[in-house]
Formats: structure tokens, C-alpha cells, sequence
């Protein structure tokens, strides 16, 4: 995110973005053979004669995330020179808290106010929520323009944007895309054809318009890392007991657990976890900031690709996926239950279980693999990975006894679908959100 310092007002600061910490992770460590593809997205952003939206299409493993990631964090010099001024969203499907049109909403809404030098919109719903980041991205992009530069939104992965798919009256990403951008204000988004523009996205919308697709040849260096992604994968899937529940719980969970979660679901000491996950996290798993966490917070752990979530959840099959959302149900019941000494939902919930934990329990998330409720057949008999006998570690008291997804939707959980309104009763997070 290149900053113009001068826009914002004098003062301090009330808000810092993080989101740069984010895309870091991104990131490859050095771009291979991308020279010519940086220098045309550095031309979109400075050509007066451009439209200004530009759609980066390409299959998966070509390596559209690796070259908008150094896009972002190390800009071509051209654009700082014409005070050229970017933010961010990178769409990720296999972390549950980063695939929705609440999630864009907020993480745009800090950075634009960060770099505006704003307080946080405070209270509303969300559709206030969203009239308000299309208010600061006016005003962001009319304070560029007075400068003399311009506003690049950059916005990757609109193949992966779940939030059509979170329940009824829910919208996508891509339907909160300005249609007519202000003030010289440029897009930059990439993805795959496939699947098609969401239907909330009307018919006059420059996403519509052919013209904009830029086809993004295949990354040979990408292609081996899928190869070597693929291989690991399918030896983690006959690997040891901790080696299987680990990407088994990551997969079913969808991204988000940190190393301290894994202890707690898996009974296996914190190095080990780590020492399992860190061997494949440059090819199987790839590891974030956690949301709430300082820079030197616990960091979650989430498969390295979409095809490479997709792949497990086709070689792990229902039956095992189920059961190990049922373990994360039971490790969810023994934070939700009131013990001797300690409170529901105490200050040290793990984030999980307040971000990403209820988007598992929508019925879609869960449909694609099994059915929307634990198996009666595994509550008997288990499967080969967590049988039925050995229950599964709780923190500090046995679990609750793991109810069907409608009863819990409705009756075991604080929350109704939003972290917003979960972390409410919980101080440590409201300070957070």
C-alpha cells in the first residue's frame, strides 16, 4: 500500500492497518519472470486513456495471487512517483473470515481510514456499513485526485468470494465494486472464469465488459509448486496419526486454528504441531496473522492453494471431514459450557471459534462435503482417524455432548452468524473489533 502521507489531516493516527502483514504472507518471497506483467499493471494505473476497471483472468496454480501480492507490497517506482495510492483485499476461500462481503467491508473501511486519518465508523447495520466504505472510497480518491494522484483498489481471487453462499439476502464482493469509480479511481481485480459474475452484479457494471479481461499466461515456477503441493498432500494423507489430524482439522475447520489450537484438539504438544507444520508450510500449509493478534501474536495455519483445500476435502471424503467437525463441535461445547471457576466464552476463546467457527456451521460451507449435521453412524462407531472411544481433548473440562447443526444454530451458540455479535459479550473482544 503506497501511502501519501499529506492527504491525512494533521495529528495522530486513530487507526493503524495491519492488512499489509496480511499480504506479506502472500507474497512469494521473489517474483520470477513477471517484468513485463508489473510494468502493464503500472501503465493501467498511470494511462489517462484507460477505462478503470482491468480483470486479470487465469486458471488456478497461474499465479494471479503471487503477482498482485508484490504488486501491492513493492509497487513499480513509476507509481510512488505519480503518487499513485493502493489498497487491498485478497480473497482467500480456505480462511473463513476472509471470503466475504463483510469481511472486504471491513478490512477496506480500516485501511481507508487509516490512510484518510479517520475514526472507525462506529454502530450500524450492513447496509450502513457498506454506504460508508463507498463514502471513503469517494473521499479517498477525490483527496488522490486533488493531489495529483489516483486511487488503485486491487481486489483478488472474485472467484472465491463465498458471501452468496452465507444464507438468504446475502450479496458478493463483487456486487459492492463501484459501477462508475470516482475521481479518476482505478480497479484491479483477478480471478478465474469461472464461476460466473454473481447475478448482483447489474448489467451496466464495467465487470460485465469483455473488454477488460487481460488473459494471465501460466507461471511455470507455480506450476511446480502445485506439483509439489499435490505430492505432499497425498503423503500428509498417509502419514502419521498427527500428520493426518492436522490436515484433516485445517480442512474442516477451513483455515484459521493457531498451533495452540491444534494442542488443545489434537492432545499433541505445541512443538510437535509446529515442527509438523512449518516442515510442509512452504508447499501444504501456509500461515497468517491471526485477526486479533499484535505482530507478535499467535499466527492460524490454512492450506496453502484453494485446489489444494478442494483436493483434500475430495481424498479426506464425508465420513472423515465429518468427524472431524465433530471433534471441532466438541472443542467449541467445552468453551461454550459453564464449569467450576470458569464462565462461557471466557477471555481466552480462542479466535477461531469467534470468527471462523460459525461460518463452519452454515449450511453451505458444510453441504459441499457432508451433510449439515454430525453422523449418527460416527457418534457409535467413529472412523479410522477419531474413533468414537478416544473422545477428543477439551480445555479443562469435558465437552458437551455434540448436538445436530440445527440445534446449535438456534439454541447452543451466543451468536447468530456475525463475530461482531458474539465478541460483543466479550470484552477482550469488543476492544478488538
Amino acid at each position: 500500500m503506497t501511502v501519501l502521507h499529506d492527504l491525512a489531516p494533521a495529528g495522530p493516527r486513530p487507526v493503524r492497518s495491519a492488512y499489509l502483514r496480511q499480504v506479506e504472507r502472500i507474497a512469494p518471497p521473489r517474483l520470477l519472470d513477471r517484468d513485463a506483467e508489473l510494468a502493464e499493471l503500472a501503465s493501467f494505473c498511470l494511462d489517462e486513456q484507460r477505462g478503470p476497471y482491468v480483470w486479470w483472468r487465469a486458471g488456478p496454480w497461474a499465479g494471479k495471487s503471487a503477482l498482485l501480492s508484490t504488486f501491492v507490497l513493492n509497487p513499480p517506482g513509476p507509481l510512488a512517483a505519480d503518487r499513485v495510492w493502493l489498497v487491498s483485499f485478497f480473497i482467500t476461500a480456505r480462511l473463513a473470515a476472509q471470503d466475504t462481503r463483510e469481511a472486504f467491508t471491513t478490512v477496506l473501511t480500516e485501511q481507508l481510514c487509516a490512510l484518510l486519518g479517520q475514526d472507525l465508523p462506529v454502530g450500524g447495520g450492513e447496509a450502513i456499513r457498506e454506504a460508508a466504505l463507498l463514502d471513503l472510497l469517494a473521499q479517498a480518491a477525490s483527496a488522490c485526485q486533488d493531489a495529483g494522484g489516483r486511487l488503485v483498489l486491487v481486489v483478488d481471487g472474485l472467484d472465491e468470494d463465498r458471501g452468496v453462499t452465507t444464507g438468504v439476502g446475502a450479496h458478493s464482493i463483487a456486487g459492492l465494486l463501484p459501477g462508475r469509480p470516482p475521481a479518476g479511481m482505478r480497479v484491479i481485480v483477478a480471478g478465474r472464469p469461472n464461476p460466473p459474475i454473481p447475478d448482483d452484479v447489474p448489467d451496466w457494471h464495467p465487470l460485465r465488459d469483455l473488454g477488460i479481461i487481460r488473459l494471465l499466461s501460466d507461471s511455470p515456477h507455480a506450476r511446480d509448486l502445485r506439483r509439489l503441493g499435490q505430492a505432499e498432500l497425498k503423503r500428509l494423507l498417509a502419514g502419521s496419526p498427527i500428520e493426518q489430524d492436522l490436515l484433516g482439522l485445517l480442512t474442516a475447520a477451513r483455515g484459521g486454528l493457531s498451533g495452540p489450537d491444534l494442542r488443545e484438539l489434537t492432545g499433541a504438544d505445541l512443538v510437535t504441531v509446529e515442527e509438523t507444520l512449518h516442515t510442509v508450510a512452504g508447499r501444504t500449509f501456509t500461515r497468517r496473522l491471526a485477526t486479533w493478534a499484535g505482530d507478535d501474536g499467535p499466527q492460524v495455519y490454512l492450506l496453502g492453494h484453494e485446489e489444494l483445500h478442494n483436493a483434500a476435502c475430495h481424498y479426506l471424503g464425508p465420513d472423515r471431514l465429518t468427524c472431524y467437525r465433530d471433534r471441532l463441535h466438541a472443542w467449541a461445547d467445552g468453551y461454550r459450557t459453564l464449569t467450576a471457576g470458569r464462565p462461557p466464552w471466557p477471555l481466552h476463546t480462542p479466535e477461531y471459534l469467534l470468527t471462523g467457527y460459525p461460518r463452519m456451521l452454515t449450511p453451505p460451507a458444510i453441504s459441499t462435503a457432508s451433510p449439515p449435521w454430525p453422523s449418527t453412524r460416527h457418534a457409535t462407531t467413529g472412523c479410522s482417524t477419531c474413533p468414537a472411544e478416544t473422545p477428543p481433548p477439551s480445555p479443562k473440562s469435558k465437552p458437551a455432548k455434540t448436538c445436530s447443526w440445527t440445534t446449535r444454530n438456534r439454541t447452543c451458540m451466543p451468536w447468530s452468524g456475525s463475530p461482531t455479535t458474539v465478541a460483543s459479550s466479550n470484552p477482550a473482544m469488543t476492544t478488538s473489533l
